[in-house]
Protein backbone atom coordinates (compact mmCIF):
# COMPACT_ATOMS: atom_id res chain seq x y z
CA UNK A 1 0.00 0.00 0.00
CA UNK A 2 1.45 3.38 -1.10
CA UNK A 3 1.61 6.23 1.37
CA UNK A 4 0.95 9.81 0.34
CA UNK A 5 4.09 11.91 -0.03
CA UNK A 6 4.55 14.73 2.45
CA UNK A 7 5.43 18.01 0.73
CA UNK A 8 7.00 21.05 2.35
CA UNK A 9 4.86 24.22 2.48
CA UNK A 10 7.01 25.83 -0.22
CA UNK A 11 6.72 22.78 -2.47
CA UNK A 12 2.94 22.64 -1.95
CA UNK A 13 2.67 26.35 -2.77
CA UNK A 14 4.53 25.94 -6.08
CA UNK A 15 2.34 23.00 -7.11
CA UNK A 16 -0.85 24.89 -6.20
CA UNK A 17 0.36 28.04 -7.94
CA UNK A 18 1.09 26.20 -11.18
CA UNK A 19 -2.34 24.53 -11.07
CA UNK A 20 -4.18 27.81 -10.43
CA UNK A 21 -2.36 29.74 -13.17
CA UNK A 22 -3.10 27.08 -15.78
CA UNK A 23 0.40 25.67 -15.91
CA UNK A 24 1.64 22.09 -15.65
CA UNK A 25 4.05 20.48 -13.23
CA UNK A 26 5.77 17.11 -13.59
CA UNK A 27 7.51 15.51 -10.62
CA UNK A 28 10.68 13.99 -12.10
CA UNK A 29 11.66 12.54 -8.74
CA UNK A 30 10.92 13.53 -5.15
CA UNK A 31 11.51 17.29 -4.78
CA UNK A 32 12.54 17.74 -8.43
CA UNK A 33 10.01 19.17 -10.91
CA UNK A 34 9.62 20.41 -14.44
CA UNK A 35 7.32 23.45 -14.37
CA UNK A 36 5.48 24.84 -17.39
CA UNK A 37 5.00 28.52 -16.50
CA UNK A 38 3.93 31.69 -18.29
CA UNK A 39 6.96 33.37 -19.83
CA UNK A 40 6.78 36.36 -17.46
CA UNK A 41 6.96 34.01 -14.44
CA UNK A 42 9.90 31.99 -15.74
CA UNK A 43 11.93 35.01 -16.84
CA UNK A 44 15.36 34.33 -18.26
CA UNK A 45 16.10 31.22 -16.21
CA UNK A 46 15.65 28.84 -19.13
CA UNK A 47 15.50 28.84 -22.91
CA UNK A 48 13.11 25.93 -23.28
CA UNK A 49 9.58 26.93 -24.23
CA UNK A 50 6.32 25.38 -25.38
CA UNK A 51 3.79 27.62 -27.14
CA UNK A 52 5.25 30.73 -25.56
CA UNK A 53 5.35 29.19 -22.07
CA UNK A 54 8.66 28.51 -20.39
CA UNK A 55 9.80 25.20 -18.90
CA UNK A 56 11.80 25.46 -15.71
CA UNK A 57 13.38 22.56 -13.85
CA UNK A 58 13.49 23.21 -10.12
CA UNK A 59 14.76 21.31 -7.11
CA UNK A 60 13.71 21.74 -3.50
CA UNK A 61 16.52 19.51 -2.21
CA UNK A 62 20.13 20.83 -2.47
CA UNK A 63 21.43 17.26 -2.70
CA UNK A 64 19.54 16.80 -5.99
CA UNK A 65 21.51 19.56 -7.77
CA UNK A 66 24.55 17.37 -8.69
CA UNK A 67 22.26 14.93 -10.52
CA UNK A 68 20.31 17.80 -12.13
CA UNK A 69 22.86 20.57 -12.78
CA UNK A 70 20.41 22.52 -14.97
CA UNK A 71 17.84 22.73 -12.16
CA UNK A 72 17.33 25.81 -10.03
CA UNK A 73 17.46 25.37 -6.28
CA UNK A 74 14.17 26.81 -5.02
CA UNK A 75 14.06 28.44 -1.59
CA UNK A 76 12.76 31.58 0.03
CA UNK A 77 14.41 34.68 -1.42
CA UNK A 78 15.36 33.26 -4.82
CA UNK A 79 14.36 35.39 -7.86
CA UNK A 80 11.91 32.79 -9.18
CA UNK A 81 10.11 32.45 -5.84
CA UNK A 82 9.98 36.23 -5.40
CA UNK A 83 8.19 36.50 -8.75
CA UNK A 84 5.78 33.67 -7.96
CA UNK A 85 4.94 35.18 -4.57
CA UNK A 86 4.44 38.64 -6.09
CA UNK A 87 2.17 37.27 -8.82
CA UNK A 88 0.18 35.18 -6.33
CA UNK A 89 -0.42 38.23 -4.13
CA UNK A 90 -1.42 40.29 -7.16
CA UNK A 91 -3.96 37.65 -8.18
CA UNK A 92 -5.48 37.25 -4.71
CA UNK A 93 -5.76 40.75 -3.24
CA UNK A 94 -9.42 40.42 -2.24
CA UNK A 95 -11.55 37.53 -1.04
CA UNK A 96 -14.81 36.99 0.82
CA UNK A 97 -15.54 34.14 3.22
CA UNK A 98 -18.33 33.18 5.59
CA UNK A 99 -18.24 31.85 9.14
CA UNK A 100 -20.69 28.98 9.56
CA UNK A 101 -21.82 26.71 12.36
CA UNK A 102 -22.43 29.41 15.00
CA UNK A 103 -25.07 29.14 17.71
CA UNK A 104 -27.58 31.97 17.24
CA UNK A 105 -29.82 30.92 20.15
CA UNK A 106 -27.74 31.63 23.27
CA UNK A 107 -29.07 30.48 26.62
CA UNK A 108 -30.37 33.19 28.97
CA UNK A 109 -29.51 36.15 26.74
CA UNK A 110 -31.31 38.59 29.06
CA UNK A 111 -29.31 37.36 32.04
CA UNK A 112 -26.06 37.71 30.12
CA UNK A 113 -26.99 41.30 29.25
CA UNK A 114 -27.64 42.21 32.88
CA UNK A 115 -24.31 40.67 33.94
CA UNK A 116 -22.32 42.31 31.14
CA UNK A 117 -23.58 45.89 31.51
CA UNK A 118 -23.56 48.14 34.55
CA UNK A 119 -26.68 50.32 34.80
CA UNK A 120 -27.93 52.96 37.27
CA UNK A 121 -29.70 51.54 40.32
CA UNK A 122 -33.14 52.62 39.07
CA UNK A 123 -32.60 51.38 35.48
CA UNK A 124 -33.80 48.08 34.05
CA UNK A 125 -32.68 46.63 30.73
CA UNK A 126 -35.42 45.03 28.63
CA UNK A 127 -35.02 43.13 25.35
CA UNK A 128 -37.46 44.39 22.72
CA UNK A 129 -36.24 42.62 19.59
CA UNK A 130 -33.49 40.20 18.58
CA UNK A 131 -32.53 39.89 14.94
CA UNK A 132 -29.75 37.79 13.34
CA UNK A 133 -27.79 39.76 10.75
CA UNK A 134 -24.59 39.28 8.79
CA UNK A 135 -21.80 41.49 10.15
CA UNK A 136 -18.82 42.01 7.82
CA UNK A 137 -15.34 41.84 9.37
CA UNK A 138 -12.47 43.06 7.20
CA UNK A 139 -8.91 41.80 7.62
CA UNK A 140 -6.21 43.96 6.05
CA UNK A 141 -2.73 42.50 5.62
CA UNK A 142 -0.19 45.30 5.37
CA UNK A 143 3.50 44.81 4.68
CA UNK A 144 6.16 46.91 6.32
CA UNK A 145 9.51 46.95 4.48
CA UNK A 146 12.62 48.08 6.39
CA UNK A 147 15.63 48.92 4.20
CA UNK A 148 19.07 49.85 5.52
CA UNK A 149 22.20 47.79 4.87
CA UNK A 150 19.78 44.86 4.65
CA UNK A 151 16.13 44.42 3.71
CA UNK A 152 13.55 43.00 6.11
CA UNK A 153 9.79 42.67 5.82
CA UNK A 154 7.03 42.26 8.39
CA UNK A 155 3.38 41.37 7.69
CA UNK A 156 0.93 43.20 9.98
CA UNK A 157 -2.68 41.91 9.96
CA UNK A 158 -5.38 44.29 11.17
CA UNK A 159 -8.98 43.09 11.58
CA UNK A 160 -11.86 45.57 11.80
CA UNK A 161 -15.53 45.13 12.56
CA UNK A 162 -17.13 47.21 9.81
CA UNK A 163 -20.33 47.71 11.82
CA UNK A 164 -18.65 49.76 14.55
CA UNK A 165 -15.26 50.37 12.95
CA UNK A 166 -13.51 48.76 15.94
CA UNK A 167 -10.41 46.62 15.83
CA UNK A 168 -11.10 42.91 16.27
CA UNK A 169 -8.69 41.21 18.67
CA UNK A 170 -9.71 37.56 18.15
CA UNK A 171 -8.03 37.23 14.74
CA UNK A 172 -7.20 33.54 15.20
CA UNK A 173 -10.86 32.71 15.84
CA UNK A 174 -11.91 34.63 12.73
CA UNK A 175 -9.43 32.70 10.60
CA UNK A 176 -10.30 29.27 12.00
CA UNK A 177 -10.45 27.09 8.87
CA UNK A 178 -12.92 24.73 10.52
CA UNK A 179 -15.60 27.45 10.44
CA UNK A 180 -14.79 29.24 7.17
CA UNK A 181 -16.82 28.57 4.05
CA UNK A 182 -17.07 30.05 0.57
CA UNK A 183 -20.87 30.04 0.82
CA UNK A 184 -23.06 31.46 3.61
CA UNK A 185 -24.67 29.07 6.06
CA UNK A 186 -27.80 31.22 6.39
CA UNK A 187 -29.35 33.81 4.05
CA UNK A 188 -29.09 36.89 6.28
CA UNK A 189 -29.35 40.58 5.59
CA UNK A 190 -26.23 42.63 6.21
CA UNK A 191 -26.02 44.92 9.20
CA UNK A 192 -25.27 48.54 8.44
CA UNK A 193 -21.54 49.01 8.02
CA UNK A 194 -18.88 51.30 6.66
CA UNK A 195 -17.24 50.73 3.29
CA UNK A 196 -13.80 49.17 2.83
CA UNK A 197 -12.57 52.54 1.56
CA UNK A 198 -13.61 54.13 4.87
CA UNK A 199 -12.18 51.27 6.93
CA UNK A 200 -8.77 51.17 5.25
CA UNK A 201 -7.46 54.44 6.80
CA UNK A 202 -8.41 53.08 10.25
CA UNK A 203 -6.56 49.82 9.57
CA UNK A 204 -3.55 51.65 8.16
CA UNK A 205 -3.39 53.90 11.23
CA UNK A 206 -3.35 50.84 13.50
CA UNK A 207 -0.72 49.14 11.35
CA UNK A 208 1.49 52.24 11.31
CA UNK A 209 1.67 52.14 15.10
CA UNK A 210 3.00 48.59 14.97
CA UNK A 211 5.36 49.36 12.09
CA UNK A 212 6.64 52.48 13.87
CA UNK A 213 7.42 50.41 16.97
CA UNK A 214 9.26 47.83 14.87
CA UNK A 215 11.12 50.58 13.00
CA UNK A 216 12.23 52.24 16.25
CA UNK A 217 13.57 48.93 17.54
CA UNK A 218 15.44 48.28 14.30
CA UNK A 219 16.77 51.85 14.23
CA UNK A 220 18.18 51.51 17.75
CA UNK A 221 19.83 48.20 16.89
CA UNK A 222 21.20 49.58 13.62
CA UNK A 223 22.49 52.73 15.30
CA UNK A 224 24.27 50.75 18.02
CA UNK A 225 25.81 48.43 15.42
CA UNK A 226 26.92 51.36 13.25
CA UNK A 227 28.48 53.22 16.17
CA UNK A 228 30.47 50.10 17.09
CA UNK A 229 31.67 49.79 13.49
CA UNK A 230 32.64 53.47 13.39
CA UNK A 231 34.50 53.14 16.70
CA UNK A 232 36.50 50.18 15.31
CA UNK A 233 37.21 52.13 12.13
CA UNK A 234 38.35 55.19 14.09
CA UNK A 235 40.73 53.00 16.10
CA UNK A 236 42.04 51.45 12.88
CA UNK A 237 42.81 54.82 11.28
CA UNK A 238 44.18 56.14 14.57
CA UNK A 239 46.67 53.27 14.54
CA UNK A 240 47.61 54.07 10.93
CA UNK A 241 48.12 57.74 11.78
CA UNK A 242 50.16 56.76 14.83
CA UNK A 243 52.41 54.56 12.67
CA UNK A 244 52.70 57.41 10.18
CA UNK A 245 53.70 59.78 12.97
CA UNK A 246 56.40 57.34 14.08
CA UNK A 247 57.72 57.21 10.51
CA UNK A 248 57.79 61.02 10.43
CA UNK A 249 59.67 61.08 13.73
CA UNK A 250 62.27 58.58 12.51
CA UNK A 251 62.71 60.53 9.29
CA UNK A 252 63.15 63.72 11.29
CA UNK A 253 65.76 62.06 13.48
CA UNK A 254 67.66 60.98 10.37
CA UNK A 255 67.38 64.44 8.87
CA UNK A 256 65.33 63.17 5.90
CA UNK A 257 62.69 65.20 4.06
CA UNK A 258 59.25 64.71 5.71
CA UNK A 259 57.23 66.52 3.05
CA UNK A 260 56.13 63.27 1.43
CA UNK A 261 54.32 62.24 4.62
CA UNK A 262 51.94 65.23 4.57
CA UNK A 263 50.06 63.92 1.54
CA UNK A 264 49.78 60.48 3.10
CA UNK A 265 48.29 61.96 6.30
CA UNK A 266 45.71 63.92 4.31
CA UNK A 267 44.83 60.82 2.30
CA UNK A 268 44.26 58.76 5.46
CA UNK A 269 42.11 61.46 7.07
CA UNK A 270 40.09 61.87 3.88
CA UNK A 271 39.63 58.11 3.54
CA UNK A 272 38.47 57.84 7.15
CA UNK A 273 35.82 60.53 6.63
CA UNK A 274 34.57 58.83 3.46
CA UNK A 275 34.34 55.40 5.09
CA UNK A 276 32.49 56.78 8.13
CA UNK A 277 30.07 58.67 5.87
CA UNK A 278 29.42 55.47 3.90
CA UNK A 279 28.66 53.57 7.10
CA UNK A 280 26.23 56.24 8.27
CA UNK A 281 24.53 56.30 4.90
CA UNK A 282 24.11 52.53 4.89
CA UNK A 283 22.69 52.59 8.40
CA UNK A 284 19.91 55.04 7.52
CA UNK A 285 16.57 53.24 7.79
CA UNK A 286 13.85 53.63 5.19
CA UNK A 287 10.37 52.27 5.88
CA UNK A 288 7.59 51.58 3.41
CA UNK A 289 4.07 50.32 4.14
CA UNK A 290 1.74 48.90 1.53
CA UNK A 291 -1.48 46.93 1.45
CA UNK A 292 -1.12 43.30 0.39
CA UNK A 293 -4.50 41.61 0.74
CA UNK A 294 -8.02 42.15 2.05
CA UNK A 295 -10.33 39.43 3.32
CA UNK A 296 -13.94 40.18 4.22
CA UNK A 297 -15.48 37.62 6.56
CA UNK A 298 -19.25 37.66 6.90
CA UNK A 299 -20.24 36.55 10.38
CA UNK A 300 -23.72 36.11 11.80
CA UNK A 301 -24.38 38.05 15.01
CA UNK A 302 -27.47 39.02 16.97
CA UNK A 303 -28.56 42.65 16.81
CA UNK A 304 -30.49 43.34 20.02
CA UNK A 305 -32.87 46.28 20.30
CA UNK A 306 -33.16 46.96 24.03
CA UNK A 307 -34.90 49.56 26.17
CA UNK A 308 -33.62 51.06 29.40
CA UNK A 309 -36.54 51.88 31.69
CA UNK A 310 -36.31 53.73 34.99
CA UNK A 311 -38.59 54.41 37.96
CA UNK A 312 -39.15 57.89 36.55
CA UNK A 313 -40.85 56.32 33.51
CA UNK A 314 -37.96 57.42 31.31
CA UNK A 315 -37.30 55.14 28.34
CA UNK A 316 -34.09 55.18 26.31
CA UNK A 317 -33.26 52.83 23.41
CA UNK A 318 -29.99 50.91 23.45
CA UNK A 319 -28.56 48.80 20.63
CA UNK A 320 -26.52 45.76 21.64
CA UNK A 321 -24.69 43.07 19.66
CA UNK A 322 -24.17 39.45 20.70
CA UNK A 323 -21.14 37.76 19.12
CA UNK A 324 -21.67 33.97 18.97
CA UNK A 325 -18.05 33.42 17.91
CA UNK A 326 -16.72 34.70 21.24
CA UNK A 327 -20.00 33.99 23.08
CA UNK A 328 -20.03 37.48 24.54
CA UNK A 329 -21.77 40.83 24.22
CA UNK A 330 -19.91 43.63 22.51
CA UNK A 331 -19.49 47.01 24.14
CA UNK A 332 -22.44 49.30 23.44
CA UNK A 333 -22.18 52.86 22.15
CA UNK A 334 -22.59 55.65 24.66
CA UNK A 335 -25.74 57.60 23.78
CA UNK A 336 -23.83 60.87 24.21
CA UNK A 337 -20.26 60.46 22.88
CA UNK A 338 -20.70 57.29 20.79
CA UNK A 339 -17.68 55.62 22.39
CA UNK A 340 -17.88 51.93 23.41
CA UNK A 341 -18.66 51.17 27.03
CA UNK A 342 -20.02 48.48 29.35
CA UNK A 343 -20.86 50.88 32.20
CA UNK A 344 -23.69 53.40 32.08
CA UNK A 345 -24.70 56.03 34.61
CA UNK A 346 -27.14 58.92 34.83
CA UNK A 347 -25.92 62.42 33.95
CA UNK A 348 -26.97 65.50 35.94
CA UNK A 349 -29.41 66.17 33.12
CA UNK A 350 -30.99 62.76 33.64
CA UNK A 351 -29.60 61.18 30.46
CA UNK A 352 -28.01 57.73 30.19
CA UNK A 353 -24.29 57.95 29.35
CA UNK A 354 -20.87 56.44 29.97
CA UNK A 355 -18.82 57.34 33.04
CA UNK A 356 -16.65 59.87 31.16
CA UNK A 357 -19.68 61.78 29.89
CA UNK A 358 -21.24 61.75 33.35
CA UNK A 359 -18.13 63.23 34.96
CA UNK A 360 -17.98 66.03 32.35
CA UNK A 361 -21.67 66.95 32.27
CA UNK A 362 -22.29 70.46 33.73
CA UNK A 363 -24.77 71.00 36.55
CA UNK A 364 -28.08 72.45 35.23
CA UNK A 365 -28.37 76.20 35.80
CA UNK A 366 -24.75 76.63 36.92
CA UNK A 367 -22.80 79.19 34.93
CA UNK A 368 -19.13 79.80 34.91
CA UNK A 369 -17.95 83.01 36.63
CA UNK A 370 -15.43 85.30 35.11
Amino acid sequence: METAAVHSPLEAFVRDYVDVTGGVWDEIEPQVYDLLLPAEDAGAETSRSVDGREIVRVAFDPEAIPEHPAAQLVSFGTPLMDRLFADAMQRGRFARMYIVGLNLTPHDLAGRMHRAFTMPADARLHVERVRPLSFPQAIFWLQGTFVSDQKEQEIVPIALDLHYGRQVRHLDALLDHARLSETPGLPLLEARHMSLASAYPLAREQALRTVASLANARHRQQTDHTERQIARMNRYYADLLHELQEQIQRATDRGDDTGKFAGRREALEREEKVRVAELRQKSSLQVQVRLLNVLVIQQAKLLIQAMVRTDRANVEPLELVWDPLTESLEAALCLQCQRPTFAFARTRLGRLACQDCVSHTPVPGRQSRR
